[in-house]
């Protein structure tokens, strides 16, 4: 089985991180910020896309030229926060629960809207490189809810749709599944509420790591 994980609000709660640059880049355009509120409900999406979402909200019209500009400045302060190398703040039961999934030979992968160099630093920072074998991220991949990214990891492992799970904590990761084919486990301590999971095609919402690793491995057998 392959088992697809998210990455921001799945496996590391980074939503201050984010909210707080993202305020920053819209500040240091001149323009009015979002709340933090309103950036958590775009995690997930990849960054020009969050930047849109976001745009649109606001009480100023904010041209294609500004988002361009928000997204680069958001892309400085990302790097220079990725620089101090604070380790990130990972949910708890995150490693016992992938050492679980990998010794009972489960295939693990990542599907996530973060960058290349943000994804690369949480990996590297947890030691996790070998945990999974296959890494997709907006660099190289449309948006969520787009299915891309499954079907390169499917691709990338081998892996029938009816032999793989994602995992997630937005709508986005939901659909995204959906999209493809691919059946959708939802996280309740993330950033979008079980009801939206639910209602976005997760087949279930787990409270916590441990609960989820013993329904992944329940249905592996």
């Amino acid at each position: 089985m392959l088992v697809l994980f998210d990455v921001d609000g799945t496996l590391v709660d980074t939503d201050a991180q984010i909210g707080g640059i993202m305020i920053s880049a819209f500040e240091a355009a001149g323009l009015p910020p979002p709340s933090l509120a309103q950036v958590v409900e775009t995690i997930g999406l990849s960054l020009p896309e969050m930047v849109e979402h976001l745009a649109a909200q606001s009480t100023v019209t904010i041209t294609i030229d500004c988002c361009a500009k928000i997204v680069a400045g958001y892309r400085l302060r990302f790097a220079d926060a990725l620089a101090r190398k604070e380790e990130p703040p990972v949910f708890p039961n995150t490693e016992t629960t992938l050492l679980r999934l990998r010794r009972a030979g489960m295939t693990l992968g990542i599907a996530t809207g973060k960058s290349r160099l943000g994804v690369d630093y949480v990996l590297d920072a947890m030691d996790w490189r070998g945990h999974f074998q296959t890494v997709q991220c907006a660099d190289d991949n449309p948006s969520k809810p787009d299915p891309t990214m499954v079907e390169k990891a499917l691709a990338a492992t081998g892996t029938d749709r009816t032999q793989a799970v994602l995992v997630g904590d937005t709508s986005f990761d939901m659909e995204m599944a959906a999209a493809c084919g691919v059946r959708a486990i939802g996280v309740a301590w993330g950033y979008h509420r079980p009801e939206r999971l639910l209602s976005a095609g997760a087949e279930t919402v787990v409270d916590d790591f441990e609960t989820l690793g013993t329904l992944l491995l329940e249905s592996n057998r």
